[in-house]
């Protein structure tokens, strides 16, 4: 299964809802509700449905993209 594949999994998918929720919907960096969000994970696990909460955090798209091109 592709990583993309992965991101359409159910398991994923309710896993980015429960962060969405916890995040009330808006980018942690930039505070921004208008904008696609996005779930980084800030550490990878084997399956991004296992990563522990704490390791995931909701961003705009403009922010993700940021975040990884200072990487």
């Amino acid at each position: 299964m592709t990583y993309s594949e992965k991101l359409k999994d159910p398991r994923w998918q309710k896993k980015r809802l429960k962060i969405l929720q916890r995040d009330k919907f808006t980018c942690t960096l930039c505070n921004d509700t208008k904008t696609e969000l996005h779930i980084n994970h800030l550490k990878y696990t084997k399956e991004p449905w296992d990563a522990p909460d704490d390791d995931l955090e909701t961003l705009c798209k403009h922010c993700h993209l940021l975040k990884h091109s200072l990487e």
